[in-house]
């Protein structure tokens, strides 16, 4: 018999039409079905990965046919600094939506070794740390200046602290963004 695994976890939608940045470990190998639910409850079921980078615990989705979507506004994550307020927003514990905790940065440039959820694990590099509460179900969500500018993506947590989570600075990410947007909208860079 196969069985059938159900996951969830956050995301950050960055264009209007419909792309979504999240961690890879959140859509794992071998996913067949996605549906994306925004923050007022609206549900699409025709979503697609559109690409995983297989250095980062990154992943691209596409909801496709979508228009007008509220995307998210990206900061700066090369001016945080530690002490800096933040918020993390995403599902926490897969069932708790639009879930917000604040807290600071702790630490910038830090290296994790992370599950990634299969039982293997990957070396993260140059994340920020940070004690705003963050859960699984969390991951793939953004974390935010109080300006609302996303600096991070959510992507760890450690379980051996309390109030220890970490993501990938949004500049790590920038490049990838236009560079996946542009290719899938059949513009070169």
């Amino acid at each position: 018999s196969t069985g059938v695994e159900e996951g969830a976890g956050s995301g950050i939608i960055i264009s209007a039409d419909g792309y979504i940045l999240t961690n890879r470990h959140v859509i794992p190998s071998g996913t067949t079905k996605l549906s994306v639910v925004l923050a007022d409850g609206t549900t699409y079921d025709d979503v697609a990965v559109v690409g995983r980078d297989p250095l980062n615990d990154i992943a691209f989705l596409k909801i496709n046919g979508a228009k007008n979507l509220p995307a998210a506004e990206i900061g700066d994550s090369n001016s945080v600094q530690p002490g800096q307020q933040v918020v993390a927003i995403g599902n926490a514990l897969g069932e708790f939506r639009n879930s917000v905790t604040s807290g600071i940065i702790s630490g910038i440039g830090r290296p994790v070794q992370a599950d990634d959820g299969t039982g293997s694990s990957e070396q993260l590099q140059n994340l920020l740390q940070t004690d705003a509460a963050i859960n699984p179900g969390n991951s793939g969500g953004p974390l935010v200046t109080l300006e609302g500018k996303v600096i991070g993506i959510n992507t760890a947590i450690s379980q051996e602290g309390q109030a220890i989570g970490f993501a990938i600075p949004i500049n790590d990410a920038k490049g990838l963004v236009n560079s996946v947007i542009s290719i899938l909208n059949g513009v070169m860079v």
